[in-house]
């Protein structure tokens, strides 16, 4: 009979997230109860079965049903951890966040049932989702996202980074109206880049206006609606920014088939700079210039760092940043030999 958490919280007097934290050598918990739970684990057979030879070859993707559905950017990324993990001698499942707002303790007996040694969690979720995960036993490597009630080893963009090329692109281009697009309620990736924007402005000396801020627009509404929301501003009569930053590729691409639609040419009447570098974007005419998160590092740091708790048998927590690339296409032109002519 395999032991569970609650055997050794049961045994010990503390509760199963303590356990969890405990095994796996988080920092905040103090060194007696660490001694303490490790000892009853051992005594429990905890340890021996963790290291049975059949199992912990599987690595499990979380994310929520929306991003697994995304034909481009989020499968991308399960392709490369599928790769990097196969590279390393490693499985990969994929499972919906959904899955995990069970019992924890259920959740986990799930998992060992599937030999998974570790999770990797995929954009953002609800937090009491991520606890459940967080709260399984295993160790966690997030990746595009950020979580404040447990502490976890995430790997993300350097999104303040992504908004200052983007900015200092745009100014160095010419343009000195800059609008932003995108809700930042909606990710802490899309709040990171907003406020990063504002900030960028501020230090190069631009004001901002509220009406070239668009922060109705959020994926989760749907292309239809926001397409719809952003007809009826052009259909406002007020002035637009001479270019907009856009949180993410796909709502560049949504206003550029608004624009379009009101005659309005891209880059000629109003550039546009997204974030992502979706392969949508590259397909497009003109083709959109993007702010590349680097997927590829992003999926082989998180994998090679999931490995290694799991193989250590130790975990700490951390948010490491990694640096983005602006690719240049053609929804941005140089007004500066505009203004020369």
């Amino acid at each position: 009979m395999k032991v569970t958490l609650k055997q050794i919280a049961e045994k010990t007097g503390v509760s199963i997230n303590t356990v969890s934290l405990a095994l796996r050598g988080m920092s905040n918990i103090s060194d007696e109860t660490r001694e303490r739970v490790v000892r009853a684990a051992r005594e429990l057979g905890y340890h021996k079965q963790l290291k049975t030879p059949a199992g912990r070859r599987n690595l499990c993707l979380v994310s929520t049903g929306m991003h697994l559905q995304d034909s481009y950017f989020y499968m991308e990324f399960y392709q490369l951890f599928l790769n990097y993990a196969s590279a390393h001698g490693y499985t990969m499942l994929a499972m919906e966040a959904e899955y995990f707002q069970n019992d924890p303790a259920e959740i986990r007996g799930r998992l060992e049932q599937s030999s998974i040694g570790g999770i990797l969690s995929l954009g953002d979720m609800k937090e009491e989702m991520f606890a459940n995960l967080y709260q399984s036993g295993l160790p966690v490597v997030a990746v595009g996202a950020r979580y404040y009630q447990n502490p976890v080893c995430t790997f993300i963009e350097d999104n303040q980074l992504a908004a200052h090329q983007a900015v200092h692109f745009l100014i160095e281009h010419g343009y000195k109206r800059i609008g932003f697009a995108g809700s930042p309620l909606h990710s802490i990736a899309f709040s990171e880049r907003y406020f990063a924007f504002r900030q960028a402005c501020y230090t190069a000396g631009l004001s901002s206006r509220e009406d070239d801020e668009w922060l109705d627009l959020m994926p989760d509404q749907g292309v239809a609606e926001n397409e719809k929301r952003i007809l009826a501003r052009l259909d406002s009569g007020k002035p637009l920014p001479e270019a907009f930053f856009c949180a993410h590729d796909l709502l560049a691409i949504t206003m550029m088939k608004a624009f379009r639609q009101r005659g309005i040419r891209v880059p000629q009447d109003i550039a546009l700079i997204g974030v992502d570098y979706n392969p949508m974007g590259q397909i497009m005419e003109p083709r959109l210039t993007s702010v590349d998160v680097c997927c590829r590092a992003q999926a082989e740091a998180a994998v090679r760092k999931l490995i290694a708790f799991i193989e250590s048998g130790t975990y700490s927590a951390a948010r490491i940043l990694l640096p983005t690339v602006l690719r240049v296409g053609g929804t941005v032109q140089d007004r500066r030999k505009l203004d020369r002519g």
